[in-house]
């Protein structure tokens, strides 16, 4: 049986990083026990390359650069499962949200391409229709990735289930989705969220 330990240090809990990551996401990455939890509900754990826990317990040893040249930051999909099931109230995808604001204001553009396009339709979508448009995303996606046929087979095997519309109302509040655009953009221009 392995008895190594782990001995987290001052100096790595209170690096510059761990502190704007704090800033940044409103929660600790000491309040983390490493129970797994998060680790255990992530539906994406299996594309990264350190599932979430390992992500945090990597930021409490100060393996920094080994996080932000990872894709696991990438990969994260923001659905809040972590942080639900977290009993100590570790906030993992807001953490996850200001690892990627430090790793865009420090590198710029992330080798996962293909996840800020994404993320970035994704936005983009909802921006303009107040919610999902399938459809629009994927079509857009598959056009901009340089895969265009990639979904030909699937999108009519979907349309006949009703599970893919053709059209896509606007959600009759864009106004107000407009000025959560705009307030994010202010609160990102000073800093304050990812």
């Amino acid at each position: 049986m392995n008895s190594s330990k782990i001995i987290l240090s001052r100096q790595a809990l209170n690096s510059v990083l761990v502190t704007k990551l704090k800033q940044l996401s409103g929660t600790s990455i000491r309040n983390c026990m490493q129970c797994g939890k998060c680790s255990a509900g992530c539906p994406m754990a299996g594309f990264m390359d350190h599932a979430p826990s390992r992500t945090l317990r990597q930021l409490q040893l100060g393996q920094h650069a080994q996080v932000l040249a990872g894709r696991s930051i990438w990969y994260c999909a923001s659905c809040e499962t972590c942080t639900t099931r977290c009993p100590n109230g570790v906030d993992l995808a807001a953490i996850m949200d200001a690892l990627r604001k430090l790793w865009w204001d420090e590198q710029g553009r992330s080798e996962e391409k293909q996840v800020q396009l994404a993320s970035r339709l994704f936005l983009d979508n909802i921006r303009r229709y107040g919610r999902q448009h399938e459809m629009r995303l994927g079509a857009l996606f598959n056009l901009k990735s340089g895969k265009l046929f990639k979904d030909l087979a699937l999108g009519p095997k979907l349309m006949a289930r009703g599970k893919l519309k053709l059209t896509q109302e606007k959600n009759r509040n864009l106004a107000e989705i407009e000025q959560i655009f705009a307030r994010i953009e202010k609160m990102r221009q000073k800093g304050k969220t990812p």
